[in-house]
């Protein structure tokens, strides 16, 4: 059952303002400047912005003339916009806000889809890896003073299989696909091992496939829909005999490319695989790049300076948690990336119940934004946020306090 939202009133609400404020009053302290960026969206943008996560949870309307809106999903978007449109003034900035954000629950989640979130997003900084650190820092200092105790760090690094996919000899059209699914950690993995070696042991099918691509592309889509009217196939989900001819070709020319290598399949999934200390994490991916001949010193260059800036903020990185297949779910994140979440919260309803923050750099999606909202590029350099959930933090220390 979908509930609307969560009604707030006196002390519990009270405290949820404190929470808010508190937040703000750390990010502002960061030198972050206190905006209030609009909720509605076009869905236009939001659509070729974000990726399939936030798209199919979004709520999208009719707005007469201005087309289909949105509610916004979250901050980062509307801050993005606001950004964009002071291009002409401000390249570098750092913004904090907080309010309501819309998200349609996913299946089973007893969650509003309606709630309070505070974000902050750094833009253009000319020293990256120090702004990732000021931000998670800054998160950190937040959950600390709001009195979560039994809290759980998660941080991950995309840019590290972004700089390996782009290091290795393969096809672009199998680097972008691989690309679009590395916040799908399975759905990642199966279609590694479906473009190796061992992903081209049915002979009956690649035979077919190398058929079908040794044909014109008009005889091509011929083909196929004679095949799927011989089959009395009409359409398989949505797709038309056309857009199922068209797959048909795409994976033509994957059977007649030469497949990924055993050593860059097992590099990369050495990677996705690693489960330890950020610190360990950074000696063991400098062996497996060597291992796999992948020249990534760029990105291994800018992971060993932003744990020097985590250090720098007294933060044990001989600790801090690494995931190598981690990245939030959310589509739009190419770096560096991080969560926090209540240990108990966690265990008794799950990971996504249990968020307190979390955040990540987006540099793509912001250069992509400003071609979407035709602003100039300059000000979409570089882009780092992070979104504090109040509503959670007010749960938590209730429960610590017994209220």
């Amino acid at each position: 059952m979908l509930v609307a939202s969560k009604d707030w009133s006196g002390e519990d609400l009270a405290r949820l303002d404190a929470l808010t404020e508190l937040a703000l009053a750390v990010f502002e302290d960061c030198g972050a400047q206190i905006v209030d960026p609009g909720q509605i969206l076009s869905a236009e943008n939001l659509l070729n912005l974000y990726g399939e996560d936030i798209r199919s949870r979004a709520f999208v309307f009719e707005g007469g003339d201005a087309g289909a809106l949105c509610l916004r999903p979250d901050l980062t978007l509307s801050l993005c916009r606001l950004h964009l449109g002071r291009a002409a003034t401000a390249t570098q900035a750092k913004y904090a806000a907080s309010g309501p954000v819309f998200r349609h629950p996913t299946q089973g989640e007893n969650r509003a889809a309606q709630f309070r979130q505070v974000g902050c997003e750094w833009f253009g900084g000319d020293d990256a890896v120090s702004d990732e650190a000021d931000v998670f820092a800054a998160v950190a200092r937040i959950i600390n003073q709001a009195g979560c105790a039994d809290v759980r760090v998660v941080t991950g690094d995309l840019g590290i299989i972004f700089s390996m996919l782009d290091a290795a000899p393969i096809p672009e059209r199998w680097r972008a696909r691989l690309k679009r699914h590395i916040w799908r950690p399975e759905r990642f993995r199966t279609l590694l091992h479906e473009l190796s070696s061992e992903g081209t042991q049915d002979q009956g099918r690649i035979a077919f496939l190398k058929a079908v691509g040794g044909l014109q592309t008009d005889q091509a889509k011929a083909a196929v829909s004679h095949m799927l009217a011989l089959s009395n196939t009409t359409h398989v989900g949505l797709r038309t005999h056309d857009e199922i001819a068209a797959r048909f070709l795409e994976q033509a020319e994957d059977a007649r490319a030469h497949p990924l290598s055993s050593e860059l399949v097992t590099a990369i999934e050495a990677v996705t695989l690693l489960k330890t200390s950020c610190a360990s994490a950074l000696i063991q991916l400098k062996e497996i790049a060597q291992t796999a001949s992948l020249s990534i010193d760029a990105a291994l260059d800018q992971f060993e300076r932003r744990l020097a800036a985590l250090d720098a903020h007294d933060i044990d990185v001989d600790a801090l948690p690494f995931e190598g297949d981690f990245g939030r779910n959310l589509e739009y994140y190419d770096g560096f990336v991080f969560e926090f979440y209540d240990a108990k919260l966690a265990d008794d309803k799950g990971h996504r119940a249990a968020q307190l923050a979390g955040g990540g750099r987006y540099d793509a999606m912001l250069s992509a934004a400003a071609r979407v909202f035709n602003t100039p590029f300059v000000a979409a350099q570089s882009a780092f946020g992070a979104a504090i959930r109040p509503e959670t933090l007010l749960d938590i220390t209730n429960r610590r306090s017994g209220v």
